[in-house]
């Protein structure tokens, strides 16, 4: 009996020191760029699963050994720094976007995905809900990301539509790809208030590579800089998506199909990682009060977010809850859609909308400028 009693003591003590190896190594992703040590990355994608695996053994070695739960509590307060930026132990809120305090601004945040362009042969009524969705929100800033629109005639002109209908007058689009000059991909900034200077930054290669856009807004006698982006992504096709289905039932024909994944998420954190160099060098020395937005397609414990990031509000952490997912696929622990905020502004509000018409998740702050 004692030999068994000694034999688990042992055995979940070395469970628990390599579970607390990987979860330090998970933590120093934000001091390491994938372009030096890649590998990293891809543990940050299991660090919410750690971290719970250490809660929990926190609270199994106070129960039965005690001075064993300092081996989890001292790697918790080692990468405090990434633990406090995966979730949010605020109460929930009912703030609503119509409930907009006299003064204030609400700033949103979306990924349409082309409205639902190539996921539906029709895909006027997903249009139409996404339009109704935004309408409801009242942006007065409003940034998208994976936009389509075109000027043929039995197409939808999705930009000239979304200023009408939300009353948003100034725009600027990005236009990072076009088919025969009628139709156009990219990012797109909606503003109620005028836009006094706007452009472009390629953030990667190419005719496909996309930018980050901003836009010098005028809201009264103040100058604020919008920006928004969506970050490369690891561009899973249809059958990468099969395979890791096959991964995820062990079938032999996923192991070789793993390589191919492996492959593109390598490639897709390398060039995210020097996507946030470039954004964050742009933001530093950006001569206004900045307000980011994007799809970062990348966690919260990631180089990217915290390079971009740098002396930001994550407006989720100031006043959401939970752990914020923004992402429908893959893992339901995804936050990878984010706003930004200026030190000099404050928060009022945040919420997640939580609509499936498409990948992405919207998501919404109200900012007093001060």
């Amino acid at each position: 009996m004692k030999f068994l009693r000694l034999f688990t003591k042992g055995f979940f003590l070395i469970v628990n020191v390599v579970t607390v190896l990987f979860f330090l190594l998970a933590c120093l992703a934000p001091f390491i760029s994938p372009v030096r040590f890649w590998p990293i990355s891809f543990i940050t994608l299991g660090f919410p699963f750690l971290l719970v695996v250490l809660l929990l053994f926190l609270i199994f070695w106070i129960i039965f050994h005690p001075k064993y739960a300092l081996i989890p509590l001292v790697a918790l307060v080692i990468g405090w720094k990434s633990v406090s930026a995966f979730f949010s132990l605020r109460w929930p809120t009912n703030w609503e976007t119509s409930n907009k305090p006299e003064g204030t601004i609400n700033v949103m945040s979306y990924n349409v995905a082309l409205f639902g362009l190539y996921a539906k042969k029709n895909s006027k009524p997903t249009r139409e809900a996404m339009f109704d969705l935004i309408r409801l929100q009242q942006p007065d800033v409003l940034c998208l990301q994976d936009f389509y629109t075109s000027e043929k005639s039995d197409d939808f002109n999705n930009r000239e539509d979304l200023s009408r209908v939300m009353k948003l007058p100034y725009r600027f689009f990005s236009s990072d790809f076009n088919r025969n000059g009628t139709q156009h991909w990219g990012s797109i900034i909606y503003s109620k208030f005028p836009i006094i200077l706007s452009d472009k930054v390629k953030l990667s290669p190419g005719p496909m590579g996309e930018s980050l856009i901003f836009a010098d807004i005028l809201r009264n006698n103040d100058t604020i800089r919008i920006v928004n982006m969506h970050l490369e992504s690891y561009r899973f096709n249809a059958k990468d998506y099969q395979s890791i289905e096959k991964i995820k039932k062990q079938e032999d024909t996923g192991l070789v199909a793993a390589k191919g994944i492996v492959v593109k998420m390598r490639d897709a954190y390398v060039r995210r990682s020097r996507q946030a160099n470039i954004v964050a060098d742009f933001i530093r020395t950006s001569p206004h009060p900045v307000i980011v937005c994007g799809d970062f397609n990348d966690t919260p414990a990631s180089y990217t977010y915290f390079t971009i990031k740098g002396n930001l509000q994550d407006a989720f952490l100031k006043k959401g809850s939970g752990i914020g997912r923004t992402f429908t696929g893959l893992s339901p622990t995804l936050r990878i859609d984010y706003i930004f905020i200026d030190r000099s502004f404050t928060i009022n509000g945040f919420r997640t909308v939580h609509s499936d018409l498409s990948d992405h998740y919207p998501v919404i702050a109200n900012v007093s400028i001060p």
